[in-house]
């Protein structure tokens, strides 16, 4: 099964490369990835592309935790606006959890896990389906970095996990070499890849930090403040991402864009339009594209949508279209 990922995974990685004075494009076209695809961190690309370029340019740069090294430009930021959502929740315990739900919002074939080991510890392991005979270390490397900086973003940088334990064999050279980076013990040949932490940060509230909004739409959008984006533009896009949470209400949304839902109903009338136009529009178009360009099952994009259940969906593609969406399927996949 081929699984996708955000290209917002690389995060990281041209500013990795030019700091050490080797061109990043010159790596990324060795496993066809073209430079214009790594300015749209919400593309989903080909998992065993990243897969293949960290081992390629580990190999080919002579560093062997590559992937490490690219997690520490990682962090909130890197997951989109799901990381501002996440920031939002009560507890850091809530935010993991949301992280867990909705991790195939950012590749897909990935699973969290938070798991009680003692009163004291917990875990929280990270299981890859594309990496599961350890055949792509730095991928492993990557992702559990990436977690260690969401988790210190929230928790304050300050914060450490008592260790991280990987699957993979490593020599002690290179466990060293990985704690160096990601500061805390390593250990390696472990049941799971995780991240091992005390108990009670489980129920402290999360740190926002005050530009993540800032440094998501600068990703985004190529633009460093709120106030030079089409507002529409970055309203449609956070709809996009809670959508599938199930929590796409003004309020969630205003939330997630740090403003007051009066001061986004303003923006949109403005423009013309009201919040319930801007979702169902945003339904609109990500249910006929999926209907003409994928296998997904209805009842699944009906969920993905937001909707409580498939009838809620059919009523509104009905009154998109004219059709139930069986009819409209049938219809495009009708010969001639």
């Amino acid at each position: 099964m081929q699984y996708f990922v955000r290209m917002g995974a690389l995060d990281g990685f041209t500013d990795l490369l030019d700091q050490m004075g080797v061109d990043p494009f010159a790596l990324m076209a060795r496993v066809d990835l073209l430079p214009a695809q790594s300015k749209d961190p919400d593309l989903m690309i080909p998992y065993l592309k990243v897969a293949n370029l960290l081992e390629f340019t580990a190999q080919e740069l002579n560093q062997p935790c590559i992937g490490a090294r690219i997690s520490r430009f990682q962090g909130l930021s890197s997951v989109g606006l799901l990381g501002a959502f996440m920031a939002q929740q009560p507890t850091i315990g809530l935010a993991l959890s949301c992280a867990g739900r909705f991790a195939a919002m950012h590749a897909q074939g990935v699973e969290l896990k938070l798991n009680r080991l003692t009163p004291e510890e917990c875990e929280l392991t990270t299981q890859l389906k594309i990496n599961a005979h350890q055949q792509y270390p730095q991928l492993a490397f990557l992702s559990l970095g990436l977690l260690e900086r969401i988790v210190a973003e929230m928790a304050g940088n300050l914060w450490r996990p008592h260790r991280v334990c990987l699957r993979q064999r490593l020599k002690p050279l290179a466990c060293q070499a990985l704690e160096e980076i990601l500061g805390c013990k390593v250990e390696s040949g472990c049941h799971s890849d995780s991240l091992v932490f005390a108990s009670s940060l489980l129920e402290t509230k999360p740190h926002q930090p005050a530009d993540l909004l800032e440094r998501i739409i600068k990703k985004q959008f190529q633009q460093s403040q709120m106030s030079q984006t089409d507002p529409r533009r970055l309203i449609r896009h956070a709809i996009n991402v809670l959508l599938p949470t199930g929590d796409c209400s003004k309020e969630s949304i205003a939330a997630s864009l740090d403003m007051h839902p009066k001061k986004l109903e303003r923006l949109l009338a403005k423009q013309g339009s009201t919040y319930r136009q801007l979702l169902d529009e945003t339904r609109k178009g990500i249910a006929l594209r999926t209907l003409e360009s994928s296998t997904m099952p209805m009842l699944t994009l009906a969920l993905n949508l937001g909707y409580a259940d498939f009838s809620a969906f059919s009523r509104s593609f009905k009154r998109w279209t004219g059709l139930p969406p069986s009819a409209y399927l049938k219809i495009r996949q009708a010969p001639g």
